[in-house]
């Protein structure tokens, strides 16, 4: 019989990726997305289902949950999100409560929706996304790394809590090639005229050209990063935690070791901060 999986957070990026390639693995995928338009371009099949789904609408949670309640669903992998960036001494109150509803109420609000029927398939998995970013923090990117932050609270608390009949795997990437422009798109809004004649009105343009650099040298494309979570998703035992690039393993190796003064200066350093 076919294993399911839900993804959220399929229109881009690495919950895009996963579609194709966990229904190459023989897995049946119900792919989800604000606007299932954007999924148009999936080859339809018997092992796919597209879903509208809201992750900030308890009805539209609701609903996702009742049309695979006929499903084998053996897997949930919580990957819708996004990052809100700018300095917080800017940052709107309904910017940080945005950023929570989607990147942590959103995900808990899923698994609690999605546990009674994982709870029915033996070997079931829920793969939490957090990021690098739930580890250690840098500056410009306050309310995603709180969310980050928390993401990875909830994880591991609530591992501790159900028992081992549905396990919880952490995916903790570095940076994604998407997530620069998808960034961009969604979270710089005004953040220029809100910075114009502070302090940050030069930090945030050197900022844009620090991130798109490190988008188009350093980051992993979303497809590799994609491979990383399927290893976890079909495991026979689902790691607890799954680290996906160089710079998320190294910056969370070097946060350790480092005395936090030291720290601090480099990312202050980095990001041009004074």
């Amino acid at each position: 019989m076919r294993h399911w999986v839900l993804i959220t957070g399929c229109s881009t990026g690495i919950g895009r990726a996963l579609v194709p390639l966990s229904r190459a693995a023989g897995w049946g995928v119900v792919a989800t997305a604000r606007q299932p338009a954007t999924l148009a371009g999936l080859p339809a099949g018997e092992d796919l289902r597209i879903l509208s789904l809201d992750v900030t609408d308890v009805a539209s949670i609701e609903a996702a949950a009742r049309a695979c309640a006929d499903l084998p669903l053996r897997a949930l992998v919580n990957n819708a999100g996004y990052g809100q960036v700018g300095p917080l001494e800017l940052l709107r109150p309904e910017e940080l409560r945005a950023q929570f509803e989607t990147n942590v109420i959103g995900l808990h609000s899923m698994t609690n929706a999605f546990l009674p029927l994982l709870r029915r398939e033996p070997g079931a998995r829920i793969l939490q996304v957090a990021s690098m970013l739930g580890r250690l923090s840098i500056p410009l990117a306050g309310p995603y790394n709180a969310s980050k932050h928390a993401v990875v609270a909830l994880a591991e608390t609530l591992r501790l809590e159900i028992g081992r009949e549905v396990a919880v795997v952490l995916v903790e990437p570095g940076a994604i090639q998407t997530e620069f422009r998808e960034t961009l798109t969604r979270a710089w809004g005004d953040l220029p005229e809100r910075a114009r004649g502070t302090r940050y009105e030069g930090i945030l343009e050197k900022y844009k050209t620090i991130r798109k650099d490190r988008s188009e040298r350093h980051a992993l494309d979303a497809e590799t990063c994609a491979r990383k979570i399927l290893a976890a998703l079909v495991a026979e035992r689902p790691p607890r935690r799954v680290v996906i690039g160089k710079d998320a393993f190294l910056a969370g190796k070097l946060k350790a070791l480092l005395p936090a003064a030291w720290w601090e200066a480099i990312l202050r350093r980095a990001y041009g901060l004074r």
